[in-house]
């Protein structure tokens, strides 16, 4: 039986000159490195959120006769506490034409004091007065953080209803398309 092998002739040199100390006090002054977390800044504006619509956004809808045309609904919130939500409804933009016409100009939803606003905006849109003679229409639901500019633009600048009065608004919009003949 032999005896084990002893240790090596460099591993014999790392022991007597301390090296290998070395390199363990070295190895146990490795520190991780953890992230940094930061809260968004307090005065970031985030966009209102649709959180649900009925019908889904960007459905085709067919009313089959005039009294039989369904209710528009969003379900809105906004991440920012405090803020107070605006929902405009429109119905044949854009284009700003002879068509268009607002459905709700300016529907406010108003936070809980200390709560993100949220809540529920409805329109049923009917052929007496709401919308052009025509057979098909588009609607619209604006919701913004802001409240909406109706100023008129300079001559020959197109109308935007969906304009903010304060360039740090955020809106989101969602649509649909009405089939329904409104001809008279």
């Amino acid at each position: 039986m032999t005896a084990p092998p002893g240790p090596s002739r460099v591993a014999r040199m790392l022991l007597r000159s301390g090296v290998l100390g070395l390199v363990s006090v070295m190895s146990a002054c490795v520190l991780p490195i953890t992230p940094e977390f930061q809260d968004p800044p307090a005065s970031a504006n985030y966009a209102p959120v649709i959180v649900s619509a009925m019908p889904d956004i960007g459905s085709i809808v067919t009313a089959t006769n005039p009294s039989a045309v369904p209710t528009f609904t969003v379900f809105v919130t906004d991440p920012n506490l405090g803020d107070e939500l605006h929902v405009r409804w429109i119905a044949d933009f854009p284009p700003e034409t002879a068509n268009t016409r607002f459905l709700e100009k300016d529907f406010p939803i108003t936070p809980s004091s200390g709560m993100a606003p949220s809540g529920n905006s409805s329109v049923t849109p009917g052929c007496t007065g709401d919308l052009a003679n025509i057979p098909q229409h588009q609607i619209m639901a604006v919701v913004a953080d802001r409240l909406f500019d109706d100023t008129l633009p300079p001559m020959g600048t197109p109308i935007d209803l969906t304009k903010l009065a304060k360039p740090e608004g955020k809106k989101v919009i969602a649509t649909w398309i009405l089939n329904l003949d409104c001809q008279r």
